[in-house]
């Protein structure tokens, strides 16, 4: 009887899980569609993609702590995965608004004001934190780092606006890291071999590197504060009309005058 009940649960996972992976592949692909529907528009419009809208979103800074996540949501049990993404959303809807609380408390840190205030090495480490744990050991500890981790992603799709506040930048970045998460998690769900929670420890190593690395060179940099651009005095102005000489003199002919209509009728 137990058998048959332990053999019954493992099935309903298995489609489940099976159900879950195509939901994410769909929306995957919806995904590349869309982003790749953007960059085509972009190109067409400008010959360039230097001035896309999600140029700034494919950096390294931002993609390998979303990886991350992702991953650590990927290889989660499937009811206990939910919990997490949802953790993890509640961060990046909570860091948006509150983006000035947020920035106040990292502050004080050397070197914050001059490098985005560390979003990218904390949302590295945090990740890595998570990443370097058995796969057996990460949730709990993920019902914490989760939130901060979310707060952190949101920072940086802030702090990543090429824009000069474009309305159409928030809502584009924050699907495209949606989809980076989504791709991701995927691909951990689809390869479940043991090799892959070996590989996944790795990856999470080198995310507390790059995230140690990077944060204290930052913080070890010798600008730790934003230093205003060198005030440049304007020049003297004189003459009968001041400020305005240099614009009368540009109406000024000099040398032969220009020939006219009513010179080739007197000539």
């Amino acid at each position: 009887m137990a058998h048959n009940l332990m053999a019954k649960r493992a099935t309903l996972e298995q489609r489940s899980r099976r159900l879950t992976l195509i939901v994410v592949g769909v929306l995957v692909f919806a995904g590349v569609v869309a982003i790749a529907t953007s960059a085509l528009m972009t190109w067409a419009v400008q010959g360039t993609l230097a001035h896309w809208l999600l140029l700034t979103t494919f950096t390294a800074e931002r993609l390998l702590p979303l990886v991350g996540a992702g991953l650590l949501l990927g290889q989660m049990p499937l009811w206990r995965w939910p919990v997490a993404a949802a953790l993890l959303v509640a961060g990046i809807a909570t860091g948006l608004p509150w983006h000035d609380e947020l920035m106040q408390v990292l502050a004080p840190l050397p070197g914050a004001p001059t490098h985005f205030f560390l979003v990218g090495p904390l949302a590295c480490l945090l990740a890595g934190l998570l990443l370097v744990l058995p796969p057996s050991l990460r949730f709990w500890p993920s019902l914490l780092v989760m939130p901060v981790l979310g707060a952190a992603l949101a920072l940086a799709v802030d702090f990543s606006d090429p824009t000069f506040h474009d309305r159409t930048y928030l809502p584009w970045a924050l699907v495209t890291t949606v989809w980076v998460l989504l791709t991701a998690g995927l691909v951990a769900g689809i390869f479940t071999a043991s090799w892959t929670m070996i590989a996944s420890r790795v990856f999470g190593s080198w995310l507390l590197a790059i995230g140690a690395l990077y944060g204290g060179a930052y913080m070890a940099s010798k600008q730790t504060e934003l230093v205003p651009p060198p005030f440049v005095a304007p020049p003297v102005i004189s003459g009968s009309f001041p400020g305005f000489d240099p614009i009368l003199k540009s109406f000024e002919r000099w040398g032969p005058r220009r020939r006219t209509l009513q010179d080739g009728r007197e000539g």
